[in-house]
């Protein structure tokens, strides 16, 4: 009889917790710079990122490809680090996602927090991102097509009044469309991006033993972004959540 042959992005027992060990200093950090923006009457991102850097060093990890706060319109850049000060009434993105220095998994999380009340607009956009994620959420489980998800996600989008629009114009400084602009999440393990990809034209199929971001957001350059990103573990019939972090926006 043929010997079953294992996905190497399936994880094992051992893997997935030295994932979740890697998510705990994760959350860590993140329950960090959230009571720094409490405490702080002008907090920063650059002060925000060293403090993320001291939690995740004391836990035995590292950032290689660094992390994001980022604050009011620089937040509607997916992939902007953020710097400057961080206002109230305006979203600040915060995501997270390190390696240990000792296993070399990964694990990956974002929360968006809004300083005071935000605009209604603003709200808006938060709860329909968490609406999307929980969408998202309850499809996963083995033999789902990522497509699928993706294509989900953007119909929520769409039927909550969230349209995606334009390519982007690097010579204004915003390269990106404004909306929903990129998958709904990935694989995580030894790489921080790894199969099985949840985007458009996806042919990934999600197996038992996924490791699996689900981060759906909206990004519209007047206002700012918002995103929220919990790592699951795909089970046979559904998923486990790995992350376990409130999602909080208002401070």
């Amino acid at each position: 009889m043929d010997k079953k042959v294992i996905s190497p992005r399936l994880k094992t027992p051992e893997q997935i917790a030295a994932i979740e060990e890697v998510q705990l200093a994760t959350e860590s950090a993140m329950a960090q710079v959230v009571t720094y923006l409490h405490s702080s009457e002008a907090p920063t991102s650059e002060e925000a990122h060293k403090i993320i850097d001291t939690v995740l060093t004391q836990a035995g990890c590292e950032s290689p490809e660094g992390h994001i706060v980022a604050g009011g319109v620089q937040s509607s850049a997916p992939h902007t680090k953020g710097s400057g000060v961080l206002k109230r009434g305006e979203p600040i993105v915060i995501d997270i996602y390190p390696r240990s220095k000792t296993t070399g998994y990964f694990a990956d999380m974002t929360r968006t927090v809004c300083l005071g009340t935000p605009p209604a607009q603003l709200q808006k956009m938060y709860d329909a991102v968490l609406g999307a994620q929980e969408l998202a959420i309850s499809m996963v489980k083995s033999g789902t097509k990522c497509r699928d998800i993706q294509e989900a996600v953007e119909k929520f989008f769409i039927e909550a009044g969230f349209l995606t629009s334009g390519e982007g114009d690097t010579k204004e400084g915003f390269p990106y469309a404004e909306g929903f602009v990129h998958g709904v999440g990935h694989g995580v393990g030894l790489n921080i991006h790894e199969a099985p990809h949840i985007r458009r034209k996806s042919s990934d199929v999600l197996m038992e033993g996924d490791v699996i971001t689900i981060e759906p957001g909206l990004y519209y350059k007047a206002i700012g972004g918002v995103r929220i990103e919990d790592i699951v573990l795909v089970t046979k019939n559904g998923c486990r959540n790995l992350t376990d972090y409130n999602k909080e926006f208002v401070l």
